[in-house]
């Protein structure tokens, strides 16, 4: 067995008393059936004490109308794991925030995601570039199966490795490496850089992920002040937080498995890529405008929020696939590649 993975997983440790156990709150907790036949093989007051919280109709834990899991005790901590130990968690609670994929037989990629506060700070702030092991060892129990999008695990894996090391040059500009990045996926149509239609087409896009069911007035609105900044934040923000970008980019890349994260080939998905990552410096700019100046905590906070909205927002991926599909390369390189 092989699984690939950037050094920082082994380095993660769960600390709920730093975020709030956020992971552990406002969504379902799943019960799968291997943590349902450990809790039945416990003595009968601890599994009647467990399944008085679980909805069996749900297959899921009866949250509090705090929205808190009902095993979450005061000091943050899981009572579960604390009485009975980690290997009885159901799986979502011992693989978050991992996420392992079963790339081929026996070959896997196992990364972590934003969500979790705790993680986000253990890869964005390094200020080394994120570098990748292999081990023999899968701990992880919720494995999503990705092998129907993937004919060969290692030439994916290579493409993966290739394409990151051009997200971590750091002798090019970041809009370079984004350039570089489309040309290594087969884009050549480059065309000089339409910053107005970039504006709107961003503006679209913000309104898609919040559902904001904004007026066209409101979205020329958000892209007339876009505009009207982005040559004096833009740069700023780049620069000031450069390292932080480059390690949300390759942890993205890897951890959605681009270039293959969505049906479509491999240019269409770096177009997902590329237009994904420009709706983040839309929302910087704008978050520098309300609030006149930018901290790195402001900024974290702005990335791993838009970042959780995305996920769940499907407007929003809806609305970047959309744009990725249906424009000739010329059209998108103008409105997204910025030499």
């Amino acid at each position: 067995m092989k699984i690939f993975r950037p050094t920082y997983v082994k380095d993660f440790k769960c600390d709920g008393k730093t975020c709030g156990s956020r992971c552990c709150r406002d969504w379902r907790i799943f019960l799968d059936e291997e943590a349902r036949e450990k809790f039945l093989r416990l003595p009968a007051n601890d599994y009647t004490e467990i399944f008085r919280l679980v909805d069996e109709d749900a297959q899921a834990f009866k949250m509090k109308p705090s929205g808190a899991c009902p095993f979450l005790d005061e000091n943050f901590l899981c009572r579960l794991q604390i009485k009975h130990g980690e290997e009885f968690l159901p799986a979502i609670c011992q693989s978050f925030p991992r996420v392992t994929y079963k790339l081929g037989e026996e070959i896997f990629s196992q990364s972590m995601t934003l969500t979790c506060p705790v993680a986000a700070i253990l890869i964005l702030l390094r200020a080394e570039p994120i570098d990748f092991e292999v081990v023999d060892t899968l701990k992880a129990r919720q494995v999503f199966d990705f092998t129907a999008r993937i004919s060969v695990a290692e030439k994916f894996l290579d493409t993966q490795r290739a394409a990151i090391k051009i997200l971590q040059r750091r002798e090019f500009s970041l809009n370079r490496r984004l350039a570089e990045l489309c040309k290594f996926f087969g884009e050549e149509n480059f065309a000089d850089f339409d910053a107005k239609n970039h504006a709107l087409t961003l503006a679209e896009i913000f309104g898609e992920t919040y559902d904001a069911a904004l007026s066209a007035e409101k979205k020329s609105q958000l892209a007339t002040a876009y505009l009207a900044h982005r040559e004096n934040i833009l740069p700023k923000i780049r620069e000031k937080f450069s390292v932080v970008l480059e390690n949300y980019l390759v942890n993205e890349f890897f951890m959605r498995c681009y270039p293959n994260a969505f049906s479509g080939d491999e240019k269409f998905n770096c177009r997902v890529f590329v237009t994904t990552y420009r709706a983040i410096e839309f929302a910087a700019v704008l978050t520098t405008i309300s609030r006149t100046r930018l901290t790195l905590e402001d900024f974290l906070e702005m990335l791993c929020a838009l970042n959780d909205k995305l996920d769940h927002s499907r407007g929003g991926m809806e609305a970047i696939k959309n744009f990725a599909a249906s424009h000739d390369a010329e059209v998108f390189c103008s409105m997204m590649i910025e030499l």
